[in-house]
């Protein structure tokens, strides 16, 4: 088969509390339907590679992302269902944007995660970086302490306005009833 270099496609797992914009009925109204921001309210502050819209390759993982959050908000939402968002980036695109990517979880990844999860500011803030990396992508870890990365998963955060503005084709992919099933 020849390489046609396609687009990328990543998905997002969410909650549809989170999507927007909606009417007095609470129904998304065109113009929606996420808020893709890399500094979005919804964004964990403390996640691998530290505040940023997430997204990946794995439908599998983006459903178990967007049970997590179900779980989460089904206390105080006992309606909320989970969502799963498919968007598009062109690779030479996303090859142009500044990023650091870990191509598995070796090479000082662990290093990297755990000062992010600790609230450091990755980006910036890095001595040999005078600006922000765009976007930040490799596998996914465990727990906060832990050395071991979780199979057949990946991510990839958005950290900046340019990164953000690279995704195109942003359309809800599927709704769970209320949450999808993951079993194999």
């Amino acid at each position: 088969m020849a390489w046609i270099n396609d687009d990328m496609v990543l998905y997002h797992g969410c909650s549809d509390l989170s999507l927007f914009p909606k009417n007095s009925n609470g129904i998304v109204v065109s113009g929606g339907p996420h808020n893709i921001s890399h500094n979005s309210n919804n964004a964990a502050q403390r996640a691998d590679f530290g505040p940023g819209f997430y997204a990946t390759s794995w439908l599998h993982q983006a459903k178990n992302w967007a049970n997590q959050r179900v779980n989460k908000l089904r206390g105080r939402h006992p309606n909320v269902k989970a969502v799963i968002l498919s968007m598009h980036i062109e690779r030479n695109r996303f090859a142009s944007l500044e990023s650091l990517v870990f191509i598995s979880d070796r090479d000082n990844y662990y290093a990297f995660v755990q000062y992010c999860r600790r609230g450091g500011i990755p980006h910036a803030a890095l001595a040999h970086r005078g600006q922000p990396y765009d976007v930040v992508a490799g596998p996914v870890s465990m727990g906060m302490e832990q050395t071991l990365a979780i199979g057949n998963t990946d991510q990839v955060s958005f950290h900046t306005a340019s990164a953000t503005a690279a995704i195109t084709n942003l359309a809800v992919f599927a709704v769970g009833t209320p949450k999808f099933d993951v079993t194999p």
